[in-house]
């Protein structure tokens, strides 16, 4: 059994790795595009002290609004739809199943935060709902 631990415990580690990597990887995103907006700005505000200044700064603070909508305006690759499904002991149960299970006995309409270990060597699962400790049998 100690395997088995050893083994999600590790998974566990690599999924927090990889949201890790996520959050750094949106953070450097979100930089570069506060530096490329800070560029043209830059550029825009040294033109118009040669010319007529309020008639050049208007139309590049125009442009950069436009490519600002049309970013914002990109859609988001939708995450893949996952079913999973737990068998042991020519038994099946579905991953939902048992999360849906657990939010019914713990009495809350909403969690906010949900931890399920389910024990198939015994039938048993054991919850946790925001704080509050659960377990019951399939």
């Amino acid at each position: 059994m100690a395997v088995k631990k050893a083994t999600v415990d590790s998974t566990m580690a690599k999924v927090e790795a990889a949201k890790a990597e996520t959050k750094a990887t949106t953070v450097k995103k979100e930089e570069a595009k506060a530096e490329t907006k800070a560029a043209p700005a830059k550029k825009a505000a040294a033109k118009p002290a040669a010319k007529a200044p309020a008639k050049k700064a208007a139309p590049a603070k125009k442009e950069t609004a436009k490519k600002e909508v049309a970013k914002k305006a990109a859609p988001k690759a939708a995450a893949p739809v996952a079913k999973v499904f737990i068998e042991f002991n020519n038994g099946q149960v579905s991953a939902e199943e048992i999360t849906a299970r657990a939010v019914e006995i713990s009495g809350k309409k909403s969690v906010k935060n949900l931890n399920v270990y389910y024990q198939p060597e015994t039938g048993m699962v054991y919850f946790t709902a925001d704080g509050e400790e659960g377990s019951f049998a399939l």
